[in-house]
């Protein structure tokens, strides 16, 4: 009996000593979980565009794109950002907006009227034309030009106030060729008065000055410019303006 009891104590202190070793045997360790990076998403391709939005008041907008939402529309322009609700969007175009081409607007010709009596001042300019011309008699031009001014005179009172814009232009002209050839009978005489000096300048008398302002390529030489010179090139200058007046009556 005692022998039986032995046995059975040892086998019970067998027992609690693998259950302790079983308590005292750490759990494996598992590794430790990956961190995960986050995704990084592209952002869309249309971000950085040019945008053009048109608002529901009648606004247009051009810009860069910066951002779009369900609700928005950021966009920079002129080198400011602005936040466009969807709401007062009418209409979103991307990509450079397109070149505005205003139609021309046909030009109204010349009335009957006026003309015929713009082609009667052509026929004067081609009268004084011929006159101003390399050895031409002053007294002589003195003439031609008092002729001419009387009808270009006329002529311009007349349709000075004209609404038309191919009259106004050859009113212009004829105005133009008028002053060329009274500035070059300026000088002339400026010319005459200086014994024997063929030069003149600008500082001599303000329509030197003047003709030198309007027309820089008769700017020949020095200070001092020859007078006939610049008397030459100021009828070649009034010439130039009948095919111009012609051009626009024809």
């Amino acid at each position: 009996m005692k022998f039986i009891t032995a046995i059975l104590i040892i086998a019970l202190i067998s027992i609690q000593t693998e259950a302790q070793k079983r308590k005292k045997k750490p759990a494996p360790r598992r590794p430790p979980a990956a961190k995960k990076e986050p995704v990084k998403l592209d952002p869309p391709r249309i971000i950085g565009s040019q945008v053009v939005i048109t608002t529901k008041n009648g606004d247009t907008l051009r810009g860069e794109l910066l951002d779009l939402s369900a609700y928005s529309v950021k966009l920079r322009s002129d080198k400011l950002e602005s936040t466009i609700a969807l709401e007062t969007i009418s209409a979103i175009s991307f990509g450079p907006a397109p070149a505005i081409v205003e139609p021309q607007k046909p030009v109204a010709s010349a009335r009957p009227e006026f003309a015929r009596d713009a082609d009667q001042m052509i026929r004067a300019l081609l009268v004084i034309s011929s006159g101003a011309k390399a050895g031409a008699d002053y007294t002589d031009y003195g003439h031609l030009l008092a002729d001419f001014r009387r009808q270009a005179e006329r002529f311009i009172e007349k349709y000075s106030q004209t609404e038309n814009a191919t009259e106004a232009r050859t009113v212009a002209i004829i105005s133009g060729a008028l002053t060329d050839y009274t500035w070059a009978r300026t000088i002339w005489t400026l010319k005459l008065g200086r014994d024997g000096d063929s030069t003149v300048s600008e500082t001599d008398s303000p329509v030197v000055a003047d003709a030198l302002s309007l027309y820089p390529d008769l700017r020949l030489g020095g200070n001092r410019i020859q007078a006939d010179r610049l008397i030459g090139g100021l009828w070649k200058k009034a010439a130039e303006k009948i095919d111009q007046a012609r051009s626009l009556v024809k």
